[in-house]
């Protein structure tokens, strides 16, 4: 894991810049990529001038949402459709966030053998860190897992007041599940705010006692404590 791609988490520019262009040169000619670029900066230049008045941790992903939107206005304007301008963003924004994810649930080891408790402490850690106000979750009992409900999520409310809602799961929601696979959990959501719903719930689940018994060497199929990776 390269320190480098941690601390660029913490400028926007750069790390978007990098990620955007090579997601860029990858699918689309060079001429093109250039020129959708080009375009991300003016469209970018605008909005950064909206001053953000929320905690450093929400303003620095809002700053990544305004990103996101310049450059999916971009491409649109270029002619790439919704669908594929929104999983490219989606594989952008995974690349950048995708180290300090991995980082993070390395050093939940420190915290606890069993992989719920470390679920729970890595989301209890990015509500108190990242995730503060204006989000609001609620949360709720679960025996064999991590479950809560948001009710408010301020980069919903960005992406729906510059007119693109459903950019929301493709800059943010979809990185969840990402995120949860590689801890080594299942997430499981049927509404979210994005898409209209009074809030987002999220389900995370262990996975089976007897899956964790035969992939891990020693683990006893009877025991209740789910040692993570």
């Amino acid at each position: 894991m390269k320190p480098l791609a941690l601390l660029l988490v913490y400028l926007p520019r750069i790390a978007f810049r990098r990620a955007a262009q090579t997601q860029l040169g990858a699918c689309l000619p060079a001429t093109t990529a250039a020129a959708v670029w080009a375009r991300t900066l003016e469209i970018q230049g605008e909005l950064q001038r909206t001053r953000l008045r929320h905690s450093p941790g929400v303003n620095l992903l809002l700053r990544y949402m305004q990103w996101d939107y310049a450059l999916y206005r971009a491409l649109q304007e270029h002619g790439i459709g919704q669908q594929q301008a929104g999983a490219w963003i989606e594989q952008i924004n995974w690349q950048i966030f995708a180290p300090a994810s991995a980082l993070a649930f390395k050093l939940s080891r420190l915290r606890s053998s069993r992989l719920q408790t470390r679920i729970q402490w890595l989301l209890d850690a990015l509500f108190s860190l990242v995730f503060t106000r204006p989000f609001r979750r609620n949360n709720l009992p679960s025996v064999a897992g991590v479950a809560f409900d948001v009710q408010v999520c301020p980069l919903a409310s960005y992406l729906r007041e510059q007119g693109a809602p459903e950019l929301t799961h493709f800059a943010a929601c979809s990185l969840d599940y990402r995120m949860a696979s590689d801890w080594g959990v299942t997430l499981q959501r049927r509404q979210t705010l994005a898409g209209g719903a009074a809030y987002c719930d999220f389900r995370f689940s262990m996975p089976p006692v007897q899956l964790i018994a035969r992939e891990g060497a020693g683990v006893d199929k009877t025991a209740t404590d789910q040692p993570g990776n």
